[in-house]
């Protein structure tokens, strides 16, 4: 039987997220994930957005973008703690997400959060690929780890840009959509308007752009209109917390957390600058990548894969758990594979990607959405060789 033969790669997926599985339950019985032993929330990133949602329901969303206001509200609801994040830089629009979940318990408010939105992604990838064996690595995924663990955001990036990407070519106005609640994540939507245009998608261009004006109007409705006002400052906030290590020391020793061009800069002990001409670099030749296939005649499944990948290779600003972005290029590149053929080399190549994404899982960092992909941000190189894996296929088709 071949190493990678599909029964027996399932069968050791489906292991590894048991292996998952075992550790989350082990944690979580132990009181050192989600509530700790009298019964109070563990602070992650999903706790934040936990708070907002109870504030919203009781509240006006414009404080949330100041920090102090932000460090009294959570104080107000968890009591006091010196781990609170003190930025919220999410937009209002994401927010309409969040009151539901401040209904609920902190417990079931996470484990609902983390279900539903991975639910999600599987279905996307299900609708790509069909079989067993692909949910199998899904679910094996180290970045499904990290998710679960952080309750973050990635599932839900992941499962728009997909479904974004499957309901293109037959239904563009529900692609735009989609994109349009991508809104919500606006530093991975700058190749998406280059591959559109390339393609003449107008009617994608203009579904994503009526679907964002709508959800700023019922958010506003909602939470008030100020707040988009004062959602520049949280953003303007982040940048200062994860970019800008001059304005926060703290921040410098955490650059092997961003899993991009600028952040392998900065941890290499480059400076600011350099790595914003590295980056600005990066996204100039990978924009030139997107015009050309998306441009072209390739098969709609590698234009995807390319864009898919290039939305993570484009942004400065993307976490370990943002690269759960990473399951829909393998998916449509084994897409592409199984109604065209293999091409040589390319089965050992994924696997070992899988297997160095894999390995990284034994230096994620000391809290839960705070980890690392090992010492060295392995993210672009990653990205790089599956951009390489799916250009090869563009040109021999």
């Amino acid at each position: 039987m071949p190493l990678l033969n599909p029964t027996r790669v399932q069968a050791w997926a489906f292991m590894i997220a048991a292996i998952y599985t075992w550790f989350l339950i082990t944690v979580f019985r132990n009181h050192v994930w989600i509530l700790d032993h009298a019964g109070k929330p563990i602070y992650t990133d999903f706790t934040e957005g936990w708070v907002v949602g109870i504030h919203l329901a009781r509240g006006h969303l414009a404080p949330i973008y100041s920090a102090g206001e932000l460090i009294r509200i959570q104080t107000a609801i968890l009591g006091p703690d010196d781990s609170f994040y003190p930025n919220f830089p999410y937009p209002p629009t994401f927010c309409l997400l969040l009151v539901p979940l401040g209904l609920l318990p902190y417990a079931r408010a996470f484990l609902t959060w983390d279900i539903l939105t991975l639910l999600a992604f599987a279905a996307v990838v299900w609708k790509i690929v069909p079989r067993v064996p692909a949910i199998a690595l899904l679910l094996a995924s180290p970045f499904t780890a990290w998710n679960m663990l952080a309750g973050q955001n990635g599932f839900l990036t992941a499962a728009l840009l997909g479904a974004a990407l499957v309901c293109l070519e037959r239904r563009p106005v529900l692609a735009g959509f989609f994109l349009g609640c991508l809104t919500y994540k606006p530093q991975y939507g700058m190749m998406i308007p280059v591959a559109l245009i390339a393609a003449r998608q107008w009617r994608a261009v203009f579904s994503a752009a009526g679907f964002f004006l709508l959800l700023i109007g019922i958010s506003g409705l909602a939470f008030g209109f100020d707040s988009w006002w004062a959602f520049p400052q949280g953003l303007a906030n982040q940048y200062g917390v994860v970019l800008d290590a001059e304005g926060h020391p703290d921040a410098s020793s955490d650059w092997g957390r961003l899993q991009t061009v600028y952040g392998l800069v900065r941890l290499l002990s480059g400076g600011a600058t350099l790595a914003w001409i590295a980056q600005a670099l990066t996204i100039g030749c990978v924009a030139v990548v997107v015009w050309r296939v998306w441009r072209s005649g390739a098969r709609h499944d590698l234009k995807a894969a390319v864009l898919t990948a290039a939305c993570l290779m484009a942004t400065p600003y993307a976490f370990s758990y943002d690269m759960a972005m990473l399951a829909l290029p393998f998916a449509f590149l084994v897409r592409d594979q199984m109604r065209h053929g293999l091409l040589r080399g390319e089965q050992p190549a994924q696997a070992a990607l899988f297997l160095i994404c894999l390995a990284a899982l034994i230096w994620f960092g000391d809290q839960p959405g705070h980890t690392t992909f090992g010492s060295v941000p392995l993210g672009p190189f990653v990205l790089l060789t599956l951009l390489d894996l799916t250009l090869r296929r563009v040109r021999t088709s």
